[in-house]
């Protein structure tokens, strides 16, 4: 496909942050747009693992604070948590819509990424911060603490929010590199076991070596 045909599909407003950063050079902005593809492709590995590992690892350690595996139902009504009362809420409202169980599993599935980065804020670092701190059991001791975590979470989630909503990933601050290196660190904090895994199935290095 030639330009015109990339502006028809992908929209004049989409790509003309490739075109600005190149120099108004239709050739290596296309080649730029393929390019940030297959990084966004190769950057799903790490996100999923983070992800899905991070959640269960804190219902692990939340579900054995309170003695419950449905764990949320102790904060109904206590107005420290009515953001996540209403992200829980809303959960539990989809599943309904699709006729699903309401399983603490299901539950867990539908909360966002946003939602357990929340449980780091600061205002509930005295609630919480002492049982989910040892989510990060592999995390050095001198640097665990909840304002070390939380703001390397939320830049892991405005990542995640970045790259499923089809942004550049190719011109960000931190390097997008860099960011990925912050997550696999992330993940080595949980385990190093499963940072090791990640690595033989992730294709980001290769990816970006392969950067004009």
């Amino acid at each position: 496909m030639d330009w015109t045909d990339l502006e028809t599909y992908f929209s004049n407003p989409r790509l003309g942050r490739y075109l600005s950063e190149l120099n108004q050079d239709q050739g290596q902005a296309a080649a730029a747009y393929a390019h940030n593809l297959r990084l966004t492709e190769a950057l799903f590995p790490l996100l999923n693992v983070l992800e899905i590992a991070l959640r269960n690892r804190m219902h692990h350690q939340l579900q054995k604070a309170y003695g419950q595996a449905n764990w949320w139902d102790c904060w109904t009504g206590d107005t420290n948590f009515t953001w996540q009362n209403k992200e829980i809420h809303n959960a539990k409202a989809k599943l309904k819509k699709r006729k699903e169980s309401q399983s603490p599993d299901k539950i867990l599935a539908e909360l966002t990424f946003g939602f357990w980065c929340s449980l780091f804020n600061t205002r509930l670092q005295a609630l919480l911060w002492k049982d989910l701190r040892l989510v990060f059991a592999h995390c050095p001791k001198n640097i665990r603490q909840r304002n070390t975590i939380s703001p390397k979470l939320n830049q892991m989630r405005d990542l995640r929010n970045r790259a499923f909503h089809h942004e550049p990933l190719l011109w960000l601050t931190p390097a997008l590199f860099d960011q990925y290196t912050e997550g696999l660190t992330i993940i080595k904090w949980i385990d190093p076991k499963l940072s090791a895994w990640l690595q033989q199935h992730d294709r980001m290095k290769i990816i970006w070596q392969q950067l004009p």
